[in-house]
């Protein structure tokens, strides 16, 4: 601790000092859920005027603040709420200047040079300052999405996940790793892990959201965003609520950390002087789509099961009105948003291999019942016992989000917001591997956030947040009888009292080679509480501002998974006919209490070294613990010597995984030079770089509840179905007793924290006032980032169920050229685009069970573009009628067109000598051509089974990692709108959108595993490969239309 206290006080010293001996010119910082304002006045020789007078105020609310210059002829103005804005100035003996029509965006830092003229004050001088902010103030990289894309794109599913999409650098997930709602992230940015986003909403966090199975994930360490049980968007605010949001996504400022990806404001609505609402309601049916393609290719073709959907809902805001008691005009504002979703979702009909009836009928009466409860096959029995099955389906969902907010101008100088939501959803999906096994999924999130800023003095402001977010995710599965299966309780089957163990589970599985069907019952809860407090605060002086901030985060979860699992899986139809299993499986496990903590504290430092060169300087401290338990010991970890396993032993109850690292210190620069400075013709150069932590505490959340100590299993290979109670009814023994029945984690005793370097060089031109075009090289460098490797050691108390190891070792690489251009609307015209060619390597991505080999990295997507645009048809002086007819239509669009992913594929499982078990990969057979071209089969190509061999037995395989492709993506997304004013500001809104509206097929998941007989073709369209958000609304699905009616004023 001394070098720590020495090293901080070294920097605050250089801070004092920069202080002090900078000019005179002050600047300011914009906070993640706010903007900034700076405003430097010369008359027309270009000496500064000090002591004018300057009044900003909101023109939605009619909130002022006042300042003056001071002697630089600059001031300043922080924390403020995004928004429309005028400004004015005067100064005796010079004309008074009001500058109208300034919109201040989220996380924006505007500066406006202002020449006063000299005159009289009734000689005012009135000027537009619309147009586009270009960043003057730093090196970082990141894209604003206004409310007016908010309002008019195309968005499936009314989820913004598609406009998050038209930052550079972000792409989805792979269609080859989808996954559940708080399993992992859907975006990877500048080639960063999907789990290494921050987001937050009204400037606090919004990383909220648990698995729904009761076992732990990434969303338990608070490393994944909230969402609903269909993974829409809502959890974290509905799109009538958003005012706008703006993604960095390189070298941003010391005030944003806890992970290196990208930084995610979402900014919420506010009440404003004019009442204002809307009433809306969207439909879908399947009557408008079209069938997708697997669909199409059954025999006889599967038609298109029932859609339907009512996303209904409204607005209300405006000023705080209680008659003849009070009128909060211009001080007390309200606004309310609901949106309730009703929804049945069509399935593409899925082939998977159920019991043929000749086995059925053969079996032992004890397993008929579990074999019924399989559907009927519809197809010709195989072999060995197994016969197909295929059908379309549809199934129900819901959704239902509350949004209240309440703003207060307290005194001239304090103003406050509270802010509470209340989402609640549920869906239904059905096992891939079991199509009559139904399950239930669960999202609750409550939210309450409260914001104070304060204008201490004209060169001091404060702003404060804290939020309470409660969370509970859950699951059930039950059967049912669809394609013909006898609905069966397989709880009771196996002698499970269902009274005494509620979250108890039963399974039964067909494990036949290249085939794995199963169903099972279970049900579990996750419940989860966060708390956040951010404070800052922004302190003006001379030429430079000064920013101060700490921000603590709490996450703790309670993990209850399904216990006891009990699952009888059976490898052919002679151990079925037999009633012999190649396993009967029981797991119990008990409820863990995992807690995590994030500390922060930062210093940053705007500079005007001069009227075209700024600097941003910056410091960030993280302390990022171990995680805790708030109700029982911490799990048993293991330690000793992994190359001698006669060294290993468990560690002492209660032992910390890793000693907390306090020498977490993160360097940010950023450098900006006006290079031209003629309005409309400005030219920027920036560059940026610096240290971004990530809080390394993703992965130790799997060691509650799946290790020693906290779980048992019982393995009975050849037993007989049900299993016997002495058979299910584990203990788990406290202390364990070896050798072990679980596996158990290793932690190095001082696991680091995993950290990038990021850096940028970039060039923004404008074109004109309302058109930029920014070109940017970004690149970064991963180090010590998570992995783990399964070891399991030939001899010792764990070489039954094996050691998890966990490391921070690994390193990526990423690099980009970037271009985007960004017009803001004008002549009716809005556009955002971008282009991204990219190459991302790294050591394994997230492929636990695969060697570490440099590669392609699982997010290495080479060219992405998206393109998003807005047009309100101009209105033409012609007759009544044809005016009726013409007037008033609108156009939106959205294209996205990407490469491919890259497809891992995979061999046999290997010992490693020392232990660890790996995937060997597989022989590149030379001269054969990886891809075959077929006509028929999905995008009539294939990877070629014959140009890969397994290697030799403890072997790596020399094919290169990630580098066959599966398929790229192109989608075009279309909304024709038209209003119908009615009265004053009311009108009525019709709206058309088309989803992939030329109906192209985009095809996801390849199938991997060498040796299947669908080993490199497609199996799914991308809509259902991506994961967490629902089908339907996923991009790569077949056509889709949605109408709605709006009804707003």
């Amino acid at each position: 601790m001394p070098r720590f206290k020495t090293l901080l006080s070294k920097y605050f010293l250089w801070m004092f000092v920069a202080l002090f001996s900078l000019g005179q010119q002050p600047t300011v910082l914009a906070q993640a859920s706010s903007a900034s304002l700076t405003v430097s006045i010369t008359d027309t020789t270009g000496a500064v005027i000090p002591d004018a007078s300057v009044v900003i105020r909101n023109t939605d609310t009619n909130q002022e603040q006042r300042s003056t210059s001071g002697k630089s002829g600059s001031t300043s103005f922080s924390f403020l709420k995004p928004s429309h804005y005028a400004l004015f100035v005067s100064k005796q003996s010079f004309a008074d200047i009001a500058i109208d029509n300034i919109t201040l965006n989220v996380g924006d830092d505007k500066h406006l040079q202002l020449i006063l003229k000299v005159g009289s004050a009734q000689q005012s001088i009135t000027v537009d300052g619309s147009g586009l902010t270009i960043n003057t103030t730093d090196g970082s990289v990141s894209t604003v999405v206004d409310r007016n894309f908010v309002a008019n794109m195309p968005l499936n599913g009314r989820s913004f996940q598609d406009l998050i999409q038209l930052t550079p650098g972000v792409t989805t997930t792979s269609p080859q790793t989808s996954s559940s709602v708080g399993v992992a992230g859907e975006f990877s940015v500048n080639g960063q892990r999907t789990e290494s986003n921050a987001y937050t909403v009204d400037g606090v966090n919004a990383n909220t959201s648990g698995y729904i199975d009761g076992r732990a994930s990434a969303g338990t360490s608070g490393s994944v965003a909230a969402a609903t049980a269909l993974g829409t968007t809502q959890s974290l605010v509905s799109v009538d609520d958003l005012q706008e949001f703006r993604v960095q996504s390189s070298s941003y400022s010391a005030e944003y950390g806890l992970s290196p990806g990208g930084q995610l404001a979402f900014e919420t609505r506010s009440g404003t002087n004019d009442v204002h609402g809307t009433l809306f309601d969207y439909l879908r049916n399947d009557a408008l789509d079209a069938n997708n393609w697997f669909n199409d290719t059954t025999t006889p073709i599967t038609r298109k099961t029932a859609e339907r959907q009512n996303d209904f809902g409204g607005t209300l805001g405006g000023p705080v009105r209680i008659p003849k008691l009070y009128d909060g005009k211009n001080k007390s504002f309200i606004f309310f948003s609901y949106e309730g979703l009703r929804l049945t979702e069509p399935q593409a009909a899925l082939t998977t291999y159920v019991p043929s009836m000749s086995l059925r009928q053969a079996a032992p009466a004890i397993l008929q019942p579990l074999l019924n409860a399989f559907p009927v096959p519809t197809g010709t029995a195989l072999p060995n016992g197994l016969a197909p099955f295929a059908e379309a389906y549809s199934l129900p969902s819901s959704l239902n989000s509350t949004s209240i907010r309440f703003d207060q101008q307290l005194t001239s100088k304090i103003k406050l917001f509270f802010r509470f939501s209340d989402t609640q959803s549920a869906t239904e999906s059905r096992y891939d591997n079991g199509l009559s096994e139904i399950d239930t999924t669960r999202q609750s999130n409550y939210t309450n956030t409260l914001g104070i800023t304060s204008e201490l003095s004209e060169k001091i402001a404060n702003d404060f947040r804290i939020n309470y977010t409660a969370s509970t995710g859950s699951s059930s599965s039950a059967f049912d009888s669809f394609g013909g299966a006898t609905p069966v309780t397989f709880l009771q089957l196996q002698g499970i009292d269902a009274a005494t163990h509620p979250d108890a589970s039963a399974g039964f599985g067909l494990y036949f080679a290249g085939y794995d069907e199963a169903l099972t019952q279970d049900r579990a809860t996750q419940p989860q509480h966060a708390s956040n407090v951010n404070d800052s605060t922004s302190i003006s002086y001379g030429r430079q501002t000064l920013k101060v901030g700490a921000t603590f985060r709490r996450i703790s979860s309670r993990l209850a998974p399904s216990s006891p699992n009990v699952t009888s899986i059976f490898d052919s139809d002679t151990g079925v006919l037999a009633n012999i299993s190649e396993a009967g499986i029981v797991d119990v496990t008990s409820t863990s209490y995992p807690a995590y903590s994030n500390f922060a504290i930062y210093i940053q430092d705007e500079v005007k070294a001069s009227h075209r060169l700024n600097l941003s300087l910056g410091l960030r401290w993280e302390v990022n613990p171990p995680p805790s338990s708030t109700s029982q010991a911490l799990p048993y970890i293991v330690q000793g010597n992994l190359g001698d396993p006669s060294s290993l032993n468990l560690a002492p109850t209660g032992t910390r995984f890793w000693k907390t690292t306090y020498y977490n210190f993160a360097p940010r620069l950023g450098i900006a030079y006006i290079a031209h400075q003629e309005p409309g013709r400005e030219t920027v150069l920036r560059a940026g770089g610096g240290v971004f932590f990530d809080s390394g505490q993703q992965t130790s959340t799997q060691a509650f509840g799946n290790s020693v100590g906290q779980n048992s299993e019982g393995l009975y290979f050849g037993s007989s179905y049900p299993l016997a109670p002495a058979q299910v009814n584990l203990s788990i023994a406290n202390p364990p007793i070896a050798p072990y029945n679980a596996q158990a984690y290793y932690f190095p005793t001082r696991l680091q924290l995993p950290y990038t370097l990021q850096w940028n060089v970039s060039v923004e031109q404008a074109l004109g006032r309302s058109q930029t075009l920014t070109i940017s090289y970004v690149g970064s460098n991963g180090r010590r980032l998570l992995s783990q490797q399964d070891i399991s050691p030939a001899t010792g108390d764990f070489s039954s169920y094996g050691i998890v190891q966990e490391t921070s070792g690994t390193t990526s690489s990423y690099n980009a050229l970037q271009v985007k251009f960004q017009r803001t609307l004008s002549r009716g015209l809005q556009v955002l685009g971008s282009y991204n060619w990219a190459h991302s390597i790294d050591f394994g991505s997230q492929d636990t069970d695969f060697a570490q080999i440099r590669g392609n990295s699982d997010y290495d997507l080479r060219n992405n573009f998206n393109l998003a645009a807005t047009y309100d048809f101009p209105t033409t002086h012609s007759g009544a009628l044809i005016g009726t007819l013409t007037h008033h239509w609108s156009l939106d669009t959205r294209l996205t067109a990407r490469g491919a992913f890259p497809v891992i594929l995979d061999g046999n499982q290997i010992t490693l000598p020392n232990g660890q078990s790996a995937y060997q990969g597989l022989n590149l057979v030379p001269n054969v051509p990886v891809y075959l071209h077929v006509q028929g089969i999905p995008g009539n190509r294939q990877i070629n089974p014959a140009a890969f061999a397994v290697p030799p037995s403890n072997a790596y395989g020399n094919a290169p990692r990630n580098f066959v492709r599966g398929f790229g993506m192109n989608q075009l997304d279309l909304a024709v709108r038209r209003s119908f004013p009615i009265v004053d500001r009311l009108n009525l809104q019709f709206r058309a959108e088309m989803f992939n509206i030329l109906n192209h097929p985009d095809f996801g998941y390849i199938y991997p595993y060498y040796g299947g007989v669908q080993f490199g073709q497609a199996t799914q369209t991308l809509n259902e490969s991506l994961g967490t958000l629902s089908p339907l609304y996923q991009q790569g699905g077949p056509r889709s239309m949605q109408m709605s009616l709006r009804l707003q004023f």
